[in-house]
């Protein structure tokens, strides 16, 4: 079976527990697009079969997210279910706050948390933590698109966030604690959309699970790459395409986009000056 499954995921599980969930329910070979937290619930879309081939295009979506947070207390997982670290009384307003949150916004280095799927030497970074062996992790470069303070009765508030694949929530509270002197940690965190893939056309994973047909969630992955733009290839350039050669076209814009010949769906290529080049493709079947 090849497609793409939208799964809310609910808290309590980890994204790779819920593949393998699916993985058995459908006996198909399956994966991921983004580590979800176990604390957190929300969209986990999983790739089916031969969908897997881009889990890149998918992985580098953008994504939405709607936090609630505390304020002056830490933790060493920067969550709610963490042990706590420290506690302190918490003097700042809510217009320091929204200033710090909003000091966020565009390209940051950010250090991913110590409990997290990060791999350090080869491992993960959370076995190593919880061994006792804090890992030495380095700051990364993501991006915040929108951060927007939605609530605030000090202590407690809410935040929605867009940001860039690879970004940790959990980080971006922990630092807001940091730059305020008070400490920080999530509470509760919701993924509401991946892309163009939002919480309104996500399928419960018990739903899922208890279904009699739950392949009939499953989304094709030519309709699950639609958010690409589309060209057409004739069979000449076609037959190039599918034997791994670039091919010129006349088609305005950059980046990656659906190929079909002859009306027919074959892959995802890469757009840039003119030329036309494959990326991952599904050949017709002869």
């Amino acid at each position: 079976m090849d497609g793409l499954l939208i799964l809310s995921k609910p808290s309590g599980l980890t994204s790779s527990q819920v593949v393998e969930k699916v993985r058995r329910r459908l006996r198909t070979k399956a994966g991921h697009t983004g580590t979800l937290d176990p604390l957190a619930r929300g969209v986990l879309l999983v790739l089916l079969g031969k969908a897997t081939r881009f889990s890149w295009i998918f992985t580098e979506l953008k994504k939405r997210y709607r936090v609630r947070g505390r304020l002056g207390i830490e933790t060493d997982t920067y969550d709610v279910e963490g042990n706590v670290l420290a506690e302190r009384e918490v003097s700042v307003s809510c217009d320091q706050l929204r200033e710090v949150l909003q000091s966020f916004r565009g390209e940051i280095e950010q250090t991913p948390p110590p409990f997290s799927a990060k791999k350090v030497g080869g491992k993960r970074a959370y076995r190593l933590a919880r061994k006792g062996v804090m890992p030495l992790l380095k700051p990364v470069r993501v991006k915040v698109y929108e951060i927007e303070l939605l609530s605030c009765e000090i202590p407690h508030f809410e935040v929605e966030v867009l940001v860039s694949s690879g970004t940790y929530v959990r980080s971006l509270i922990h630092d807001a604690g940091q730059r305020l002197s008070t400490g920080a940690i999530v509470t509760e965190l919701i993924r509401t959309q991946v892309g163009p893939f939002g919480l309104d056309a996500a399928v419960d994973l018990e739903r899922f699970l208890k279904d009699e047909n739950p392949g009939r969630f499953v989304v094709p992955v030519e309709e699950g790459l639609s958010f690409l733009p589309a060209v057409s290839l004739d069979r000449f350039r076609g037959e190039r395409i599918l034997h791994g050669n670039p091919v010129p076209l006349q088609e305005e814009g950059e980046g990656y986009v659906r190929i079909y010949i002859d009306d027919l769906f074959v892959g995802v290529g890469k757009l840039s000056g003119g030329i036309l080049k494959p990326e991952r493709l599904i050949p017709p079947k002869t």
